[in-house]
């Protein structure tokens, strides 16, 4: 069966023809040559195979969902100017998976900002690991061991069990009077803390941000988002 336009993203005056899946997508090339290094290199190799020109010879984005796709593209070309599409943190997930992949850097910092704004702590973890969005997963991981409230069964099942046991070993620790000295070394006290009396691990000194992330096993730091949505 021959594949279908999409409804939306398939536009008569478009310029460069993606297939995911079973779906035609007929985009504008210059957002893409603009803002992607990615595709500026692609579209720097001269080819007279004519790719991405017509639906019979389409740019094939072999594995992807054509409803990925979908959300990424709602980002270049949103109806709600400001807010974007998207509603569920899937979707913006989805979204933000190939503006990193393709470093679109301006998207990618928008999609970080939204889901900071709409998602849950554990979604933000969970999203930034993968990605390797290190300051953002320092930043929820952080506020997550400060938080009074503890984790929930619904936090534990998104975290997984490695990602819960860590963050409940920092967040035991932290509400216990203990005094550290030196990078993974602390003495502990037998007096509790009051959890509403915590100290930003943010703020912390370098020895107690040091056996944090140390303990968390944060991701690697390829690259720092955009000062504007940066978290801390």
């Amino acid at each position: 069966m021959a594949p279908a336009r999409h409804e939306r993203y398939y536009f008569d005056d478009g310029s460069l023809i993606f297939l995911a899946e079973d779906t035609l997508f007929n985009v504008h090339r210059y957002y893409f040559q603009r803002d992607s290094p990615v595709f500026q290199a692609m579209f720097s190799q001269s080819s007279s195979s004519g790719e991405g020109k017509s639906d019979d010879n389409p740019i094939v984005l072999e594995g992807m969902k054509s409803a990925d796709l979908s959300c990424f593209l709602s980002c270049i070309y949103p109806i709600n100017y400001g807010q974007g599409d998207l509603t569920t943190y899937e979707e913006w997930a989805a979204a933000l998976e190939l503006a990193v992949k393709w470093e679109f850097d301006r998207i990618r910092d928008f999609i970080v900002q939204r889901i900071k704004d709409t998602g849950t702590l554990a979604e933000q973890i969970v999203t930034a690991r993968r990605l390797n969005l290190q300051q953002w997963c320092w930043d929820a991981c952080a506020k997550l061991c400060e938080r009074r409230q503890p984790l929930t069964l619904e936090e534990g099942q998104r975290l997984g069990v490695e990602d819960t046991v860590r963050i409940s070993q920092v967040r035991e620790k932290r509400r216990v009077g203990s005094k550290f000295r030196g990078p993974g070394r602390c003495e502990y006290y037998d007096e509790w803390q009051d959890p509403w009396e915590l100290s930003s691990i943010s703020l912390a000194a370098d020895d107690v941000q040091y056996y944090v992330k140390e303990t968390l096993h944060l991701p690697e730091l390829p690259f720092n988002l955009s000062p504007k949505y940066d978290g801390l």
